[in-house]
């Protein structure tokens, strides 16, 4: 019984699952929303879908995982791939049946989050940019609690904000991407050539969150301290993540998705400060959970 339930979370990648929860939060504050039942059950069918694409994502492997990754459940015979297949588009058809009944977001964006996660899966052994889809799912996300707000006013429009911080987040998740190819390069004697630049300032975007978001408040001093920190307590993090992805690439790569959720609160302090707690314990329980359940 625990055995199995120990092979589901491994297939769902649940430990970096309050890294979702944190995105849905900004764009639901950002976009001016409030304390409702609505924003927990948006983040429930995000989490579904979350655990959907991860779970499907072994699918898809599980050829490639015989040969390279044979420590994952379907090669090490924990679970069968039809039950994989089975339990992953279960998981996809709850997380959208909750998002389309109990919440207002936008089928639009439904559908296009369901479908970047589709073709991730396909493609991301096949082409090497499928890495800006995996961004896209990520931007999705802010952009689907974002509706949800949208739709309850009279301008139905998300912030401008919120799309900013979803293009960065795109490309942040691609310059994470690069950078792990390019030190794994250089780990197994090979040439990275130029890559080596050009993803590290990808991965500083995260620093322009609390710009970004402080941009329609007055510059008062409280306003300036929360800057200044968030930059600050940003950039400290990246170099981490940095320093890591050099020496221990897994952990390089489980800090930089744990770190999604205190760039989140950098943004969300600008929203609304119990949200923006809510995303710093998310972000400490992501790094408690990552060393149980592994992160990729």
């Amino acid at each position: 019984m625990i055995a199995g339930l120990r092979t589901l979370l491994i297939l769902g990648r649940v430990s970096n699952l309050p890294t979702v929860w944190t995105n849905a939060a900004v764009g639901w504050f950002l976009s001016g929303g409030s304390w409702t039942v609505e924003l927990g059950a948006i983040i429930l069918g995000i989490s579904l879908l979350y655990v959907a694409g991860m779970t499907l994502n072994d699918a898809f492997d599980a050829r490639w995982d015989a040969e390279h990754a044979d420590d994952r459940p379907i090669p090490a015979g924990n679970i069968s791939i039809p039950a994989v297949w089975t339990l992953g588009f279960v998981e996809m058809f709850a997380g959208a049946t909750v998002l389309i009944f109990m919440t207002s977001v936008s089928t639009w964006l439904i559908g296009g989050l369901i479908g970047c996660i589709l073709i991730y899966n396909w493609l991301h052994k096949r082409w090497k940019g499928s890495v800006i889809v995996m961004g896209l799912c990520r931007a999705l996300v802010y952009l689907c609690a974002g509706s949800a707000v949208a739709t309850h006013t009279s301008q139905l429009a998300i912030p401008q904000v919120v799309y900013l911080v979803s293009i960065a987040v795109v490309i942040y998740i691609a310059g994470l991407t690069l950078a792990a190819r390019s030190e794994h390069l250089k780990s197994a004697g090979g040439t990275p050539g130029n890559s080596g630049l050009l993803p590290r300032f990808m991965l500083m975007l995260p620093v322009l969150f609390p710009l970004l978001a402080s941009q329609q408040l007055p510059n008062t001093p409280v306003t300036i301290a929360l800057v200044s920190v968030g930059v600050l307590g940003t950039w400290a993090w990246i170099t981490i993540i940095r320093s890591n992805l050099v020496t221990r690439i897994p952990l390089g790569i489980a800090y930089a998705i744990a770190g999604i959720a205190f760039y989140d609160a950098a943004i969300l302090a600008f929203a609304d400060w119990r949200a923006a707690i809510f995303a710093l314990l998310c972000f400490i329980l992501t790094l408690g959970a990552q060393r149980v359940i592994p992160a990729t």
